[in-house]
């Protein structure tokens, strides 16, 4: 029965993922194959140089624009400020995931393939009803996997707006600019506020006009790829983990079960339990130190860019309506961001939570010496919820998330004030 228990889950592998290959595209596209399994890590070293040197004109472009305009105002260059606050952390994200490319591929790994519910022993027991306990272990995961391709592909359609607006903000300029106001001369504006440095060689330019316009083209591409792949595999790796949390938790109800446990089996039942919260924890230490770091970066920066949001907000409630609504997209996507990471580990806590309380509900009490032994060691490990940290100073949750966007107001009335002064 275990081989059935193995092609299921292997069939669950073969099922459309949508969600995880975009994630796994929008990471390939910058250079990081997280998946070496589908495809091939040949030309990843070359693509990481090419976006790098991309990202750093951009990068370079933008701060010359706010140094030109610095003594200026603020709400002249704050656009400028947001773009090379996404594309730093977008290159920050690309190298310290590349430094960790082995225990990401093996997270993705084990998450699609189902590694850690594999040869745990329990269907190799003698259970009366073996097909209903595979069918609801089944219907658990193809549930959670719903669940993850929604919340991916919700995450992708909101991150394509600010995208979507950038890269055709110019052509909609130049048609009204030219055919709208009638004016005698009209030119291509570039994507945002922005000066790419070049060379005048006599009658030509180097780079061209339509080089550096296009350079500064690839930036919301490159930041769509940076936000929503590299956080959407944590909604993923996180949401999947919960998955098995609901799994385990399940098993552990039925562990005093007369219907699918006989009374002489329930010892080996519960061992296979506890080994799979080992192995739960074990998935779960990789995730925590593959993005402890780099949520705390992630959290540090949306913050001063939801700030600064806000500070552009207060700024263009007099220019009109569609200013307003490309700040509002921006806003969403940022608040989104941060709110992704908080739900999702939330999630994970709330369902140990929930499992603290199963291994103490069951009907230990009338089982023998082992099974009380067992439940009683369950219950001082489970004791310590599976938390995700920010850095090792605090752990992401609801409440945490609350304090980013109170912090982020805080510092919007300070910069508001100071700007007013």
């Amino acid at each position: 029965m275990q081989d059935q228990l193995d092609h299921e889950l292997e069939r669950i592998d073969k099922l459309p993922k949508l969600g995880l290959l975009w994630v796994e595209y929008s990471a390939y596209a910058l250079g990081v194959n997280i998946a070496p399994r589908k495809r091939s890590s040949k030309y990843c070293r070359l693509t990481r140089i090419l976006v790098l040197i991309v990202n750093l004109s951009i990068i370079y472009s933008l701060v010359a624009f706010i140094m030109e305009n610095y003594m200026i105002s603020f709400e002249t260059y704050v656009e400028a400020v947001l773009l090379t606050f996404q594309l730093s952390v977008g290159v920050v994200k690309m190298f310290h995931f590349q430094n960790k490319v082995e225990s990401c591929s093996q997270l993705v790994f084990s998450t699609e393939t189902g590694e850690v519910l594999k040869s745990l022993g329990l269907f190799q027991l003698d259970l009366p009803r073996k097909n209903e306990l595979l069918s609801s272990v089944s219907l658990i995961l193809l549930n959670n996997w719903m669940i993850i391709d929604r919340q991916v592909m919700f995450f992708f359609k909101i991150v394509c707006m600010p995208v979507l607006y950038y890269c055709v903000r110019p052509y909609f300029q130049y048609i009204f600019d030219c055919y709208i106001k009638d004016k005698d001369t009209c030119e291509m504006t570039l994507t945002y506020p922005a000066i790419v440095p070049y060379l005048q060689l006599g009658n030509y330019e180097f780079p061209s006009y339509v080089i550096r316009f296009f350079l500064l083209q690839s930036g919301p591409l490159w930041c769509f790829f940076a936000v929503f792949g590299f956080n959407s595999l944590f909604v993923v790796l996180t949401r999947y983990e919960s998955g098995l949390i609901k799994v385990l938790r399940f098993l552990v109800q039925n562990s005093t079960s007369d219907i699918l446990v006989p009374k002489d089996q329930r010892v080996k039942y519960l061992q296979c339990c506890v080994r799979l919260f080992a192995r739960i924890s074990s998935h779960h230490n990789q995730i925590e130190n593959l993005f402890k770091y780099i949520i705390l970066v992630q959290c540090s920066v949306s913050s001063i860019l939801i700030c600064m949001l806000l500070y552009k907000i207060s700024t263009v409630l007099e220019v009109g309506w569609v200013w307003m609504g490309m700040i509002m997209v921006y806003f969403v996507t940022i608040a989104l961001e941060i709110t992704l990471y908080n739900v999702s580990a939330q999630k994970v806590e709330s369902q140990s939570e929930l499992l603290f309380h199963d291994w103490y509900n069951c009907s230990w009490y009338n089982e023998s010496k082992e099974f009380k032994f067992m439940i009683k060691m369950m219950l001082l490990f489970s004791r310590r919820t599976f938390v995700l940290s920010v850095g090792g100073f605090t752990s992401l949750s609801h409440k945490f998330l609350v304090q980013v966007f109170r912090l982020s107001a805080n510092f919007f009335l300070l910069l508001r004030n100071m700007n007013n002064k």
